[in-house]
């Protein structure tokens, strides 16, 4: 188990964003193009954005437990909620929790707000701008957060990488009063990880010599891609800590999770990764979400209600002219939680008939495997090609 003052040690020499120790180069092939530099990765994460919009659009807001909330329209309390300020988070309030209870929690001072998608939307659209122009290369994962490579504009020194990331913070907040953390790193899975350090509006740097001590003492659930499945497994062969999971070797691991998903462990548990930044936004999929006019598991009247969502879902990929290969069916449970089923065809299609008759068949399984009535139902097309890639993009239909 991570000991609190471990971790509060580790975070006191992170705390000034510098880098602490002298660097050397990674045990790894370059690229010819950078002249043999490190590389430096960055991650980009907007604090508790929705939230934070709503503070800076309305200053009486600031200092109240916020929240921000996807309604159902089934009822004036009915729906969930979508993410919440740090003064909510302290109440207990988390992402998903049903809007009637977070309104228990939340108490008189409290703000149960609309998420409003197109604002959001715009918001992050001149972020990443600013990002984007001073940077090397964004790759945008999400509407809060990004990848990016500063390798060339710093010259793979880190002590230019915390001058550029200190910058790029001090852009974001002049121009839309909103505050974010950053990571810089080797590589995206230790920046990832190291954008959640100390948050909000945190900087922390970690450098190629100091990766494996970054890592050592941290719960494995900050690794990304361990859940709660994976943690429990490893913890049920005493892995504790990423430190402790580095030890491991992939073949024990792989008795565990099969061979991908070891080798990825292993080496990301050792601060290895070579994913490149690509430009652009990082994943390709789009979604429909409708909330059912009652609960139910009845597939046909699930997918009579859903019918329109697939039909408008198709149309967008018409008018981007984008085909997909992945298709998959959710199911939003009455108790909340999220139920998947997803095929992969042997080549891209843009065919409605196609698109329906999966998720139709996709949609069956779940209802049939679920004990529970959905709630609400929804398609996602996943592996695009045709335009240009852009973010996952996830609609709540009334």
């Amino acid at each position: 188990m991570v000991q609190a003052s471990s971790l509060g040690r580790l975070k006191r020499r992170f705390k000034s964003g510098r880098p602490h120790l002298p660097l050397t180069p990674l045990n790894r092939k370059p690229k010819p193009s950078l002249n043999y530099l490190n590389r430096v990765i960055g991650h980009l994460d907007l604090d508790y954005f929705y939230a934070q919009v709503e503070e800076v659009q309305n200053p009486s807001l600031r200092g109240r437990p916020i929240v921000v909330c996807v309604f159902s329209g089934r009822t004036e309390e009915s729906g969930v909620v979508s993410t919440a300020n740090y003064v909510a988070r302290e109440l207990g309030i988390k992402s998903g929790m049903p809007i009637t209870l977070a309104k228990k929690k939340l108490g008189k001072d409290g703000s149960l707000i609309p998420m409003r998608h197109e604002k959001y939307e715009a918001i992050s659209d001149r972020i990443m701008q600013i990002a984007r122009e001073g940077v090397d290369v964004l790759e945008q994962s999400g509407i809060d957060e990004a990848f990016f490579e500063i390798t060339g504009r710093s010259g793979g020194d880190y002590r230019n990488a915390n001058s550029i990331a200190r910058g790029l913070k001090e852009k974001i907040l002049g121009s839309e009063r909103l505050t974010c953390s950053v990571g810089i790193a080797p590589n995206k899975v230790v920046a990832k990880i190291a954008s959640d350090f100390k948050k909000p509006n945190g900087l922390t740097i970690v450098t190629p010599d100091e990766t494996k001590q970054f890592l050592k003492p941290l719960p494995v659930e900050e690794l990304y891609g361990v859940g709660p499945k994976t943690a429990r497994a490893l913890k049920g062969i005493g892995v504790e800590t990423i430190g402790q999971l580095a030890d491991q070797s992939p073949e024990s691991l792989e008795r565990l999770f099969g061979r991908k998903l070891a080798f990825y462990l292993h080496d990301a548990a050792n601060g290895v990764d070579e994913q490149p930044v690509t430009g652009g936004r990082g994943t390709t999929q789009l979604s429909r979400i409708i909330t059912l006019k009652k609960n139910t598991r009845d597939p046909e009247e699930i997918f009579s209600q859903l019918s329109p969502a697939i039909d408008d879902l198709h149309s967008r990929l018409l008018a981007e002219h984008r085909s997909f290969r992945n298709v998959s069916a959710i199911a939003i449970l009455s108790d909340l939680s999220t139920r998947t089923r997803s095929m992969t065809l042997d080549a891209p299609t843009a065919d409605l008939r196609m698109l329906r008759d999966q998720a139709r068949a996709l949609m069956r399984e779940l209802v049939i495997s679920s004990e529970k009535d959905l709630r609400r139902a929804g398609v996602r097309v996943a592996e695009l090609v045709g335009a240009a890639d852009q973010s996952s993009l996830t609609e709540y239909l009334e």
